[in-house]
């Protein structure tokens, strides 16, 4: 505004002061009212000034650019944005009609701003006062209770006939709910904690306390979520016609998406015929891996609920004095109970490790005697274990796998509470804020939201990288793009020249065309402020509210505006409906009563408060609408019938349709520049698809590079450390997962709201984009079981699993890791897949084994010259039940690669090879025997 008065024409000035002084003399109404002529020449625009007014178009253009990249990029700041960019609009357009500087255009919306947060600050501390620290405490119970009736829920599982545990049944329906529920509840813990050191709290745990329970809390919720991996294996053999190899444990499938080849049907069968001659079928193994985990399983669930009770024991009694007996006795009372669930727990474990895990390899004994007598007598260099039906040992150990995991990282919880504990005095006392650094990083974390605007690729540090995984410590090579039209710049004019070409490319991004287009408006709509004709008009008439509603309505993809524009207008709209009611019914044809006024308002604030509370995310900005105009039509209403002012906005009626006129300019003017360019929601779900799935296949890479880097060219087993594989690798991978699930998270908003742009070229396959996005949750997942399951590995033992782990076949990685890519770029750029490209990984897998001279499930058990007590010792060990584990975890991840391909397919088309279908068909027949 400074700049904007240095620039003015004085002369002007001083001719318009003149013509105000002429018709002062002439009018009788200004003689008795001096000062209004000058307000009248104020607001007609009399003292615009082409200069001013194109300086202060500059700081718009400048403010609202800021602004407009702070939404882009800092979602969280979202309100700080929108307020920003109100700011600049009222100083921009009411600015330029002052011939001197008015700095105190914001001193009314300054002032009501800090009343509503004086009375907001004195509402929370004196009625029903809560800090973060007590509602995060208790959504840690609440996270415990959904955890322990997870692991209660194997009970179930464990019992229930073959036809309870399909896809669609009720227990797993149960299952992924509360799973979705705790991962949730668990991403929006994380999103706030950085706050949790900023606030004044009265109790025995302080902010960082609480943080300090957030590695553990993710590593137990990650170990619980693989059991659902478990939960999705059929307990008993599925059919030929759409099942898999017995020996691979898989998944049921939709018989819709498996292609399987004559080989996989023939091991299939003969599998099957095994376990029914041996009686070690699923079903005849499943009661007894019921008996042998049960005490962990009430062990693990027994922790979690003393560990909750003791959290809730010190959130509970923070305003307790604590030299109250009876509080102190609780609290030693709650404490012992967790301190002796722990030691059960380890009991459990003890048991389970020397003596219960064997019990599972009973039923097997005899055939692997018989086995192993075989294969010496017939003096064989170490025995085949391919032509054993061990599935059912393998889907035995998988399940054990993961309790004995959940059961350790309750112990790393009630270890972290017991450490918390003893630090901390057991009275309760006021703890100070502590650090604003993480408290900025968690302001200013980028995150994802549908509602925000973002580019096309979700996670861009995780779809290039394992960025996450290197920050934790974790050492890989690293992904490095090159551009191909010309290498790295080396002296200081292609620096510049590549700085300016960045910058280029960066105008392209999704976040600059929104930022140009967040300006344009704000600019297009800004003008008719600054000219003489106009001015006027848009100051009695709120311009500005148009102005705004353009600005707010603004977003990156169409279908995101298009729900926008539904929620917006539908809560402009109740409001009204709600205002002139309030109004009307308290007031009447008057100008105001303040008792029938205060009447009104009241009955109608208690609906528009509890949508306030309760309203889902997604539908909150049409919330905020109703409120603000309802608001505006009462207020507007009550000062026009009180104060006198020089723009009334009317009473009752005219102010609501004059709103709803400004809201509706507003939404046009938006909606015109959402078309130039349009940026479809479908694209973006695609290409964010694309961005997961190489993700995907950059975290899988990272485990198998784990599991490959402890072996040294002559097969010694060296330390993980020698490699850039430092113990804490699963700590930084589990954050990294987390990520990936945030990632999905937005994908599942973003494709449902991507069916708000309707189906103008065709039906959008929605449906297929939903189960892609839902496929990759279970990779998810099952990542996880193949992560705790090397994290377990015993280093002594790596050596003899690596070179009988098939699934660690170089040619085999390499197929798979095509797969994914093959996959991420056909989805990236719409390109249709070749039919010839894999559809069944495990028939890759077992053509590698046959050329490589080795079967489907060889045993590190089996080494030359090994006797069956040997293979049997072996066998019961924790690492191969950890490796068997990790074996099914690749084995169910081909199956959901496998669904991802025939999707992707679908989506993006197939280029036929004519024959190659029925040749390849003859070909397998050909093969069969061999």
């Amino acid at each position: 505004m400074r700049a904007a008065n240095a620039v003015r024409d004085q002369a002007h000035i001083q001719a318009v002061g003149a013509q105000i002084q002429a018709s002062i003399q002439s009018n009788p109404v200004f003689q008795a009212n001096p000062t209004l002529a000058k307000t009248v020449a104020v607001f007609a625009g009399d003292f615009l000034d082409i200069r001013a007014s194109a300086m202060h178009g500059g700081f718009m253009i400048i403010g609202n650019f800021i602004f407009g990249l702070i939404r882009a990029y800092a979602p969280k700041l979202l309100f700080m944005s929108i307020f920003g960019t109100i700011a600049v609009d009222i100083f921009c357009t009411i600015g330029p009609l002052f011939p001197t500087a008015r700095y105190n255009l914001l001193n009314s919306t300054a002032i009501s701003i800090s009343c509503y947060m004086a009375i907001a600050i004195l509402t929370t501390i004196f009625i029903f006062p809560e800090t973060m620290s007590h509602a995060t405490m208790d959504t840690l119970a609440e996270q415990l209770s959904r955890l322990q009736t997870l692991v209660e829920m194997q009970d179930d599982v464990l019992t229930s006939p073959a036809e309870d545990l399909k896809p669609e049944s009720p227990i797993l329906a149960k299952f992924t709910a509360l799973r979705v529920a705790v991962i949730t509840t668990q991403r929006q813990i994380l999103a706030t904690s950085g706050m949790l050191s900023l606030e004044l709290s009265w109790g025995q745990w302080n902010g960082d306390d609480l943080r300090d329970l957030e590695a553990p809390m993710i590593a137990l919720i990650t170990r619980v979520g693989t059991l659902l991996n478990f939960d999705r294996i059929p307990p008993s053999p599925p059919t030929s016609s759409s099942s898999l190899s017995l020996s691979s444990t898989s998944l049921h499938p939709s018989t819709r998406w498996w292609h399987e080849t004559h080989l996989l049907r023939t091991i299939h069968t003969r599998h099957a015929q095994l376990e029914a001659e041996h009686a070690v079928r699923p079903d005849d193994i499943i009661p007894l891996l019921d008996g042998v985990t049960k005490e962990v399983r009430e062990a693990a669930v027994k922790a979690l609920a003393c560990v909750r009770g003791y959290i809730v024991h010190v959130n509970r009694t923070r305003w307790k004095r604590g030299s109250n007996v009876a509080v102190a006795g609780e609290g030693e009372k709650v404490r012992a109970e967790m301190d002796e669930a722990r030691m059960r727990l380890g009991k459990a474990l003890g048991e389970f490790d020397e003596v219960k895990r064997g019990e599972l390899l009973e039923p097997f004994i005899p055939l692997l005697a018989a086995f192993a007598a075989t294969e010496e007598g017939k003096g064989k260099k170490g025995g085949d274990t391919g032509s054993l039906p061990l599935r059912s040992l393998f889907v035995a150990y998988v399940f054990a796998g993961n309790i004995v995991a959940i059961a350790e990282a309750v112990q790393g919880l009630i270890a972290a509470v017991q450490t918390i504990d003893d630090k901390r005095p057991k009275r309760a006392r006021l703890w100070a804020p502590t650090g604003l650094r993480s408290a900025w990083k968690t302001v200013v974390a980028r995150g994802d939201k549908a509602d925000g605007v973002f580019g096309d690729d979700v996670n861009a540090s995780v779809g290039t990288g394992m960025e996450e995984l290197k920050m934790g410590g974790v050492v890989e090579e690293k992904a490095y793009s090159r551009d191909p039209d010309s290498r790295p710049p080396t002296n200081l004019l292609q620096k510049l020249m590549d700085f300016i070409h960045r910058g280029y490319l960066w105008t392209k991004t999704a976040e600059a065309i929104f930022t140009f287009k967040y300006v344009f408006i704000s600019v297009a709509l800004w003008i008719p402020a600054v000219i003489r004709s106009s001015a006027h008009f848009y100051y009695v008439e709120k311009g500005i509210w148009a102005l705004i509603m353009a600005q707010t309505t603004l977003n990156i993809y169409a279908a995101d505006q298009i729900f926008n524009y539904v929620t917006r207008l539908g809560g402009t709209l109740l409001g009204l409906a709600l205002g002139l009611i309030a109004w009307y019914a308290g007031n009447g044809n008057g100008n105001g009563n303040p008792y029938g006024a205060a009447a009104a308002f009241g009955v109608v604030v208690f609906p528009l408060v509890f949508l306030r509370v309760f309203s889902p995310e997604p539908y909150i900005p049409g919330n905020v609408m109703t409120c603000a105009t309802f608001a505006l039509v009462a207020g507007y209403s009550w000062v026009d019938g009180h104060t006198i002012q020089f723009a009334t906005p009317g009473i009752g009626w005219s102010v609501a349709w004059k709103r709803w006129a400004l809201v509706v300019v507003g939404s046009a003017a938006s909606f015109i520049v959402m078309m130039f360019p349009p940026t479809s929601g479908r694209k973006a779900v695609r290409i964010r698809n694309a961005a997961s799935i190489s993700a995907l296949s950059n975290t899988y890479g990272f485990l198998i590079s784990a599991w490959i880097s402890r072996r040294d060219d002559d097969d010694t087993v060296v330390d993980a450390t020698n490699r850039g594989l430092p113990s804490a690798w699963p700590a930084a991978f589990r954050s990294q997962l987390l990520a990936l699930g945030d990632g999905l998270h937005t994908i599942r908003e973003l494709t449902e709201l991507a069916k708000w742009e309707g189906s103008i070229r065709g039906k959008w396959p929605a449906k297929e984009y939903m189960r892609l996005v839902d496929v990759q949750v279970e990779m998810i997942s099952v990542l996880a079981q193949l992560a705790t399951s090397l994290s377990h590995l015993e280093s002594t033992r790596q050596a003899p699993y690596l070179r009988a782990s098939n699934v660690l076949n170089p040619n085999f990685i390499a197929d798979v890791m095509a797969v994914f890519s093959l996959i991420s770029h056909s989805l990236r750029t719409g390109e249709p897949m070749h039919q010839v490209t894999p559809t069944n990984l495990l028939d890759r897998l077992l053509y590698h084994d046959s050329h490589g001279h080795a079967r489907t499930l060889n045993s590190p058990a089996v080494q030359p010259g090994s006797t069956a007590e040997d293979m049997i010792e072996a066998m019961k060990s924790s690492s191969y039940m950890y490796y068997a584990s990790s074996i099914v975890g690749v084995y169910q991840l081909l199956r959901y690669l496998d669904e991802l391909h025939l999707i992707t397919k679908d989506l993006c088309g197939e280029i036929p090879l004519n024959g190659f279908a029925d040749w390849r068909s003859r070909y397998d027949q050909g093969h069969e025997a061999v």
